[in-house]
């Protein structure tokens, strides 16, 4: 990771203000893309009569109904970010703050979902937690976060879950590493494989459950989903043939990792932007675009563009225009790093607060967002940043 030794975590450049990269070396470099593939596979097909059939056995919920219903405040940045006029919001002391059990990755917002930056006439956010490091793993879950009042936040979580007939439902045991909203789909990435899609215009709700043990269609033929009152159904996926792995830095010919996935509106048509994060902390990350239909479906199997990238540790990434932003995380203590990219170019770098994750870009508010994952340390925050 490249480092400016002068400078503290309590002493943060703001995200705007950028230092010339110390070599000249390009660090964002194009590599073939034809032999990067996903196919869907007949999944949404498969999950369609399963989603249909649930539809008409649980009640169904609006997302407007959803978000109205948030019953968690969120509270002002509550920690020093070092970035001049950063925004933004803390999650709920106690809990969601300092829960070891559930970690926030990837986030993406209303503005990525229509041109108009809003959904369903509202202003909103969407983070994705996992617990697959938990005790017991409950899979991951999505924050509908209300942003109509920056000064009034408020959440609610909602539980993935995946369709496994048309009576029942399962978690969604995924990292769930980064998320992109387009329409009424959420992408959602799956390490090894691809993505997950799920479709806004179905959430169920279920039943309580202070045990917080139920999942599924339980003996009194009532839904529950570990005392989540809704949940979101997956309604198809993309898969690549072989399973990816994030140990190592590979060579260009190894399956993806899809550690995270970010989205590119500039692009006629939005574009999905996926990259890897390898536990080996060395570079070689690989970016891949693909490219969405008007139904914000895949528009090829193939990869529109791949790229290869000298920063170790990529945490989250987006494109617009002929900008690549990457964000890089080392540990709990030590500052993050941003990189603004252009393929065939020395990046420029600025510094975000410890263990930053996905990026979403608000090209209407000139805004990105990124969020912090470390119990204790977790901000969802907005920095000021032209891309044109």
């Amino acid at each position: 990771m490249r480092r400016m030794a002068s400078l503290t975590v309590a002493v943060l450049l703001t995200a705007g203000a950028v230092v010339p990269a110390a070599a000249a070396a390009a660090d964002l470099t194009q590599i073939s893309h034809t032999r990067y593939k996903l196919t869907e596979g007949g999944s949404f097909a498969r999950y369609a009569p399963r989603v249909s059939a649930l539809d008409g056995k649980l009640r169904r919920a609006s997302f407007a109904s959803v978000l109205a219903d948030g019953n968690r405040a969120g509270r002002p940045l509550c920690r020093p970010t070092g970035i001049s006029g950063a925004i933004g919001f803390c999650w709920q002391a106690g809990g969601d703050t300092d829960d070891k059990q559930w970690y926030p990755q990837g986030i993406t917002g209303s503005w990525d979902a229509s041109a108009s930056g809003s959904y369903g006439g509202h202003k909103a956010m969407l983070v994705s937690w996992h617990s697959d490091n938990a005790p017991t793993p409950k899979g991951a879950r999505i924050s509908f976060v209300d942003y109509d009042d920056p000064a009034k936040v408020t959440y609610r979580h909602v539980l993935l879950v995946e369709p496994t007939s048309t009576d029942t439902f399962g978690p969604v045991k995924i990292h769930a590493g980064g998320i992109a909203w387009v329409g009424d789909h959420l992408y959602v990435a799956d390490t090894k494989r691809g993505f997950r899609v799920f479709d806004l215009r179905h959430l169920w709700r279920t039943e309580a459950d202070p045990s917080k043990s139920k999942i599924g269609k339980g003996s009194d033929g009532k839904y529950y989903a570990y005392d989540y009152r809704y949940v979101l159904p997956q309604v198809g996926s993309y898969g690549q043939s072989g399973n990816g792995s994030c140990s190592v830095s590979p060579p260009v010919t190894a399956p993806l990792c899809f550690s995270f996935v970010g989205l590119d509106r500039s692009t006629p048509t939005p574009s999905l932007i996926a990259g890897e994060y390898y536990f080996d902390g060395k570079g070689g990350s690989r970016l891949t675009r693909w490219a969405l239909n008007a139904e914000n479906k895949l528009a090829d199997e193939t990869a529109a563009a791949a790229y290869r990238s000298a920063h170790p540790k990529v945490q989250g990434a987006l494109a617009y225009k002929d900008t690549y932003l990457l964000s890089t995380s080392s540990n709990s203590t030590t500052a993050g790093v941003l990189y603004r990219s252009r393929v065939g170019a020395a990046s420029s770098t600025s510094h975000l607060p410890p263990g930053p994750e996905d990026l979403s870009y608000q090209a209407s508010a000139k805004r990105l967002w990124a969020l912090t994952e470390h119990p204790g340390n977790r901000q969802v925050i907005g920095i000021p940043l032209n891309l044109g």
